[in-house]
């Protein structure tokens, strides 16, 4: 099953930046906008948190801001935070000792899986949340 974490790590991150900057964005607010329950959105709060990439202040009144300016803040930035392994995963089982092929698989795809990872990273680090803001904030208002 595909993991959303990363795309909604990246909702939670615009939303927030089409705020005022000085303005605590609530957990509940982002759950609206995310539809989803404010409990995962928390989840996701928390780790943007640990990676310095939000402010977050618990209690009434409370919410999160960004920690840096978005042009400081990359989509790799953000898949970092939330990121849960790697982007592909190896049969989970031992390889088949009596059949060359099941042997070879690690060694045959580890590099094709390096080198995605790699170009993921790659593309993910040239887009800053400053660029989807813009094109975002010309479409809707978050208001």
């Amino acid at each position: 099953m595909p993991n959303s974490r990363f795309a909604m790590a990246t909702h939670i991150m615009m939303a927030i930046a089409l705020k005022k900057e000085e303005e605590l964005v609530s957990s509940s607010y982002l759950a609206e906008s995310l539809n989803t329950n404010p409990v995962v959105v928390r989840r996701i709060l928390s780790e943007l948190q640990k990676a310095g990439l939000l402010e977050t202040h618990a209690g009434r009144g409370g919410g999160a801001r960004l920690g840096k300016q978005p042009r400081a803040i990359s989509l790799h930035d953000v898949y970092a935070a939330v990121d849960e392994g790697d982007l592909f995963a190896y049969n989970p089982n031992d390889p088949n000792k009596t059949c060359s092929l099941s042997c070879e698989m690690k060694s045959v795809l580890e590099p094709i899986f390096c080198s995605a990872a790699k170009a993921l990273a790659s593309d993910l680090k040239s887009v800053k949340l400053s660029d989807l803001v813009e094109r975002v904030d010309k479409k809707c208002s978050m208001k």
